[in-house]
């Protein structure tokens, strides 16, 4: 199956990652999409979507500066069916590097994150 629209949505999270741009992240995710990871004190973060886009355009002090240096890989992506692809990817914001895992659904034509599961190490 040709991977160049969800490679093609991986950049644009990427730079939306990067840029803290609500617009751009706001593209990559379906609408109903879910984000989880683990909380402060371990517990389950569950993100809707709109919390999250809201959540990566509030103003970071500082980013992106040149100190916090681009880190975007696509480790691998894999469809699972005609309209579901699994996406794992990495990538730094700021002082964090974070491994997430990007499920894809093909809704109505179009290819779209609707949950990602995170987890974030900090880089020292």
């Amino acid at each position: 199956m040709d991977s160049s629209e969800i490679r093609g949505l991986i950049q644009t999270y990427f730079d939306a990652s990067y840029e803290s741009s609500a617009e751009k992240m706001a593209q990559v995710f379906h609408d109903g999409a879910h984000i989880y990871g683990h909380g402060a004190n371990g517990e389950l973060n569950d993100m809707e979507k709109d919390f999250f886009v809201n959540l990566v355009g509030t103003p970071r002090p500082g980013a992106p500066k040149a100190e916090y240096a681009r880190q975007d890989e696509i480790i691998a992506i894999d469809f699972t069916g005609d309209n579901t692809a699994v996406a794992r990817v990495k990538l730094r914001v700021m002082n964090t590097l974070f491994t997430d895992m990007l499920c894809f659904m093909r809704l109505n034509g179009k290819w779209g994150v609707i949950s990602k599961v995170f987890s974030g190490v900090p880089v020292v």
